[in-house]
C-alpha cells in the first residue's frame, strides 16, 4: 500500500493522509481529486515534512484517492512557493494553492455541454421577445448564453423556449 499527503483545495485544512490505489500512481505533485467526507475535493501530493510531523493514522483509516488528474504535476519550486506564501502572509496553504492551480485542472470532464437549436414548434404563448429570439436563431444551434447572446434578449427568454419545447 502507498500513502500519499495530500493538500486539499480547501482553507480549513492542512494535509491529510489518503491511500494510493494499486493500479495507480501519484507521485509528489500530482494532482489528484480526494473524498472528505461526502464531497470529492481536488488536491496536491505534497512533502511529509513540509507542514510538520504528520499524525499517526492506521493504514486501515486511510481512505483511496478516487483518481490522479492527467495534467502536469505541481513542480517542486510553486510548492515552496505555496508553503512561503503561506507563512508569509498568514494564509491556510489550500487557500494559497487554490490560486496557484488553474481550475481547469478540476473541471468535470463528465460534466456534458448542452446545447439547443429549434425544434419547429413554437410555444402557445408567443411574446415578442420570444419572437424576436426565435428569429434570431434560425437554424443555429448553441448553448443558453451563446443563443441569447445572438439574439440580443435575457437568457431567462430562451430558457422560456427550452421549457415550452420550441428549442
Amino acid at each position: 500500500m502507498t500513502r500519499a499527503r495530500v493538500l486539499l483545495l480547501t482553507a480549513a485544512l492542512g494535509p491529510l493522509d489518503y491511500r494510493v490505489p494499486r493500479e495507480s500512481e501519484a507521485p509528489l505533485g500530482s494532482v489528484v481529486i480526494a473524498p472528505l467526507g461526502p464531497r470529492r475535493l481536488g488536491g496536491v501530493v505534497w512533502e511529509d515534512e513540509s507542514f510538520g510531523a504528520p499524525e499517526a493514522v492506521g493504514d486501515n483509516r486511510l481512505r483511496n484517492l478516487y483518481e490522479v488528474v492527467p495534467v502536469p504535476p505541481v513542480p517542486a519550486p510553486l510548492r515552496r512557493l505555496v508553503e512561503w506564501t503561506s507563512d508569509y502572509y498568514l494564509a491556510p496553504p489550500g487557500a494559497v494553492l487554490r490560486m496557484v492551480l488553474p481550475g481547469v485542472a478540476f473541471a468535470d470532464a463528465r460534466r456534458p455541454i448542452v446545447e439547443y437549436r429549434a425544434t419547429g414548434e413554437l410555444p402557445a404563448r408567443m411574446t415578442p421577445q420570444r419572437t424576436v429570439a426565435m428569429e434570431a436563431i434560425g437554424e443555429r444551434q448553441g448553448m443558453v448564453r451563446e443563443l441569447a447572446a445572438l439574439a440580443e434578449v435575457s437568457d431567462a427568454v430562451i430558457r422560456g423556449l427550452i421549457n415550452t419545447g420550441a428549442l
